[in-house]
């Protein structure tokens, strides 16, 4: 099933449904929606297809984005997306080309994400925010603020996870965005916890309509979807990488994450595997 969640944005998004639901989609009241079936499809071929099974594609994929970012997370500048990587296969996309990619910076306006994955990030808010009463002086991991006060403050944390896990947001391609969602920048509101901070920031009156085509007729060689490994992938600051720096970066981070703010020491080898709760990266045994 899916479960839906409307919200103006804010760091107060309930988690209690987790436990009910196996895919959870935040919806921004900034977006319209233009069909389910597109994004059932898209869940299917990347989280139950059987290439997805095999090379467990959802461990990795946080989420599945319905629109094409506007800025990066810091919201300095315009977002550029990347071109397409070139044609692994005839009916691939063209060289340099409009592409779906993957971008290891998570978004908050529309995005499905796996129950799996939501309790992860619950399991790790929960943690923080245990630490942040506990403590009289945060480290700067902890408070330095890479994500701009114009998305939700829970959205950091979602950034946190990923870096620390490696994980994945799979965004789609310009031409595929325009038929699945319409952005409406006159309807922005800053997030409940920025908002007397924002007053005075006025949204501009963009409104990004949709296309009116389908999700395959977007889509190269007659409907195909891109498998994970014909994608572009981006560290979360946008640099282009690879697998394998991607999993070194998240190492690194993972390492210095619990050393910072875990406060850990030493753990045993089978601590370290990640868990759902988080707890691998604070030092703490499960109950």
């Amino acid at each position: 099933m899916f479960w839906f969640c409307r919200h103006k944005p804010s760091c107060r998004l309930s988690f209690s449904t987790v436990s009910i639901c196996l895919r959870l989609i935040v919806l921004s009241s900034v977006l319209t929606f233009a069909c389910l079936q597109d994004l059932k499809f898209a869940t299917l071929q990347y989280l139950y297809s059987g290439a997805a099974t095999t090379q467990e594609w959802d461990s990795r994929l946080l989420g599945i984005s319905l629109e094409l970012p506007s800025t990066y997370l810091d919201g300095s500048k315009a977002f550029t997306p990347p071109p397409s990587k070139g044609k692994a296969k005839p009916s691939g996309p063209e060289p340099g080309g409009p592409t779906p990619f993957l971008w290891e910076a998570p978004g908050s306006n529309a995005i499905l994400f796996s129950g799996q994955k939501w309790m992860e990030l619950h399991g790790l808010v929960t943690n923080l925010l245990d630490l942040q009463q506990r403590s009289q002086s945060l480290p700067p991991l902890f408070t330095d603020k890479l994500v701009s006060k114009k998305y939700p403050s829970w959205l950091e944390h979602a950034l946190k996870l990923s870096r620390a896990r490696g994980y994945w947001t799979l965004y789609p391609s310009a031409p595929t965005a325009k038929n699945l969602a319409t952005i409406h920048g006159e309807l922005y509101r800053a997030p409940e916890e920025y908002e007397r901070e924002l007053a005075k920031e006025l949204p501009g009156s963009t409104e990004l309509p949709v296309g009116g085509g389908t999700l395959f007729e977007s889509l190269p060689g007659g409907g195909r979807m891109l498998p994970f490994d014909e994608m572009p992938l981006l560290l979360w600051d946008g640099t282009a990488t690879n697998l394998w720096d991607l999993d070194d970066t998240a190492m690194v981070y993972t390492k210095e994450f619990r050393r910072a703010v875990g406060g850990c020491q030493r753990l045993a080898p089978e601590e370290l595997a990640p868990r759902s709760s988080t707890k691998d990266l604070f030092c703490m045994k499960e109950e």
